[in-house]
């Protein structure tokens, strides 16, 4: 568990998930490594016409894709997280110093859409971390959407691997 030591007043986003990683090697579990330089020339399309050598090497790869991919989403979300609570919490203050110098000199109270509008015009920073938030979920969605694909690959081979089990005890 992170240490409950007295934190700085200098936070960011990024320190955050400096903590988080540091936390994640403490656990001493060895980082998955997948050298995608060397990358299997498998042919799905060829799948059925494979052979059992090829069809545990469609498992291996794809599986270790999957799982590759797996930790990239973790990551991506993650840093999403991270950058969603800096917002969240940057929003507020915003909010608050707005809402308080309207009062001051006697504004009247702005709706929920006029606030927010208020604050993304006033705020700078709030505009391009919000813009960084909507990045960051098209990262994980695309890294996911890979996932999917690999993951779907791997069930199909696994089927075919099952099929012809059943087929061979026949």
């Amino acid at each position: 568990m992170v240490s409950m030591q007295r934190r700085e007043t200098n936070w960011t986003p990024m320190k955050a998930l400096g903590t988080a990683s540091k936390y994640v090697e403490s656990l001493m579990v060895p980082e998955l490594r997948v050298n995608l330089e060397e990358r299997e020339h498998l042919e799905f399309s060829d799948l059925m016409n494979a052979t059992n050598i090829a069809l545990s090497e469609f498992l291996v790869v794809y599986g270790g894709y999957k799982a590759f991919l797996e930790s990239q989403v973790a990551d991506a979300q993650a840093k999403k997280n991270a950058l969603n609570a800096a917002f969240d919490e940057g929003f507020a203050t915003a909010v608050y110093r707005i809402a308080h110098e309207r009062e001051e000199e006697g504004k009247k109270k702005l709706t929920r859409d006029e606030i927010r509008g208020a604050v993304m015009d006033t705020y700078e920073s709030l505009k391009e971390l919000k813009r960084d938030i909507i990045e960051q979920e098209a990262v994980e969605t695309r890294i996911i959407g890979v996932m999917n694909t690999y993951t779907t690959a791997y069930n199909t081979v696994s089927r075919v691997v099952t099929l012809r089990l059943d087929n061979s005890r026949d």
